[in-house]
């Protein structure tokens, strides 16, 4: 799936969004492995286990867009 110029804008500023609350608000941010809270069928997504890990992923999207 490719996404259009304008889809790819709004993801980076949402990206850029959570990534300042990430860092603002780190010490009570608060990551759920839990496959009900996250809509997913993996309960193993490895950014959900710390919020370094979910740090880095968001980082490292942000640099593929």
């Amino acid at each position: 799936m490719s996404l259009t110029k304008e889809e790819n804008a709004v993801l980076k500023i949402l990206l850029e969004k959570e990534l300042n609350h990430v860092k603002k608000d780190g010490q009570g941010f608060l990551i759920s492995n839990a496959s009900f809270l996250s809509k997913t069928d993996d309960p193993d997504l490895p950014f959900l286990k710390s919020l370094k890990l979910y740090r880095d992923f968001l980082e490292q999207l942000k640099k593929k867009l």
